[in-house]
């Protein structure tokens, strides 16, 4: 049986949760392997709008088992509100996934405050916990199993950072919610080898995108953990080699939520009526989303560090009535043409996109079946995306609804 990651090859908000949903009727195994309540998956199924911070995409399946793997940080008071529409059987949380507690918002608040230059973090504590996951002093899932020791080991890390919390009364009212998810608290990676030797499938589901990745993205104004599939061996302890496909989610055009450069980014009214037909807005703070026009000099950066050798394509029908589709081929930088993202934010703040330009259509997309049913503009536009990246268009989404996908057959490109 194969397996699948999923991974955005942007900033996040490519359309992945659509996708994992989509596909999660094919695999018995869904795996979220990293990030934590910051993230904000939309899925549309069954007439009902669903916003997923922490569970894995394919919960809305009936059949499908749900991992939380140990490269999460889980917010319990987030989990305890989002899990409740679910059976909770149908879902295994990793015994070494670290916890989000009030002192990590805190922590979060306290720094962001600081910065001369906001970084734009969602405050729900997310940076602290990797930090203190990295300082050794972060709690552990795996402390929810006894929950007396998880009251003193909550007591010794607020004392540590002097932080005033009733952490009795905080520990009595989760502990409803604690006990019952408590049997479901387990050695997920040893889950997923057995499972593997079973010959069940895995779809791997990360959260934001390559370009948020705190070693690969645009530092510093990044997520704090690794959305690409080359961390799911760390992050759920899956081997590499047993990850058959790599599907990169591409959304036809560029957002971001948040601080840090956008080279691609432009402000008028084109720029509005794409974020009010694509409905751009954080799924988990509600800000709105900056847009740009589509990047390739990133995508291609993304597309290298991520392993990706397919390609979905998403949320094209936005774009539909935008007479002329602009796509940046290279940066120039100090005169220099350049074909990689800069390291360094100052840098990257200064390139200067260079665009080819392609004709756009004007009549809807929403209800094409096929490749040979859109617009020729349309599909010259997929040929450049896919001949400039290298790797094959295997998906094309025209809408927000399950059935609104183009599976795209080999040579119709």
């Amino acid at each position: 049986m194969q397996s699948l990651a999923i991974v955005g090859l942007q900033f996040g908000d490519e359309g992945k949760g659509k996708l994992t949903d989509t596909f999660a009727k094919d695999y018995d195994v869904i795996v979220r392997y990293q990030g934590g309540n910051n993230a904000g998956h939309t899925v549309y199924a069954n007439g009902q709008k669903y916003v997923l911070h922490l569970l894995p995409s394919g919960i809305i399946h009936s059949h499908t088992l749900n991992i939380l793997g140990n490269g999460m940080v889980i917010d319990l008071e987030a989990l305890e509100q989002e899990i409740k529409p679910f059976d909770v059987s149908r879902i295994r949380i990793s015994n070494r996934a670290h916890l989000i507690v009030p002192l990590h918002r805190f922590l979060d608040a306290q720094h962001e405050e600081k910065l001369t230059h906001k970084i734009g973090t969602t405050l729900k504590g997310i940076g602290p916990a990797y930090q203190l996951k990295a300082t050794r002093v972060g709690l552990r899932m795996s402390s929810l199993l006894d929950l007396q020791r998880f009251e003193v080991e909550l007591q010794k890390l607020c004392a540590l950072y002097n932080y005033s919390f009733d952490v009795k009364t905080y520990v009595k009212t989760l502990s409803p919610f604690i006990k019952t998810i408590q049997p479901y608290i387990v050695d997920t990676t040893k889950l997923l080898h057995d499972f593997h030797k079973e010959g069940r499938s895995f779809c791997f589901e990360g959260a934001q995108g390559v370009m948020l990745d705190l070693d690969h993205g645009t530092y510093p104004f990044v997520t704090s953990s690794h959305p690409t599939p080359s961390s799911i061996p760390v992050d759920a302890g899956f081997p590499d080699r047993f990850i058959d496909r790599k599907l990169g989610i591409v959304k036809a055009y560029l957002t971001r939520v948040g601080q840090g450069s956008l080279p691609t980014e432009f402000d008028n009214d084109i720029s509005r009526g794409i974020r009010e037909r694509g409905h751009e807005y954080g799924a988990t703070t509600g800000r709105p989303r900056r847009i740009g026009h589509l990047d390739m000099v990133m995508l291609q950066h993304a597309v290298r560090v991520s392993g990706a050798n397919e390609l979905a394509i998403t949320l094209l029908d936005v774009l539909m009535g935008v007479a002329q589709l602009k796509m940046a081929t290279h940066y120039e930088l100090d005169g220099q043409k350049i074909h990689e993202v800069p390291a360094h934010e100052a840098d990257l703040a200064r390139v200067i996109p260079h665009y080819q330009t392609f004709e756009g259509w004007h009549i809807p997309i929403d209800q094409c079946k096929t490749i040979q049913e859109l617009p020729l503009t349309a599909k010259v536009y997929l040929q450049a995306i896919q001949a400039m990246l290298g790797i094959p268009i295997r998906f094309v989404s025209v809408g927000p609804q399950r059935e609104q996908l183009i599976v795209v057959k080999e040579g119709e490109l």
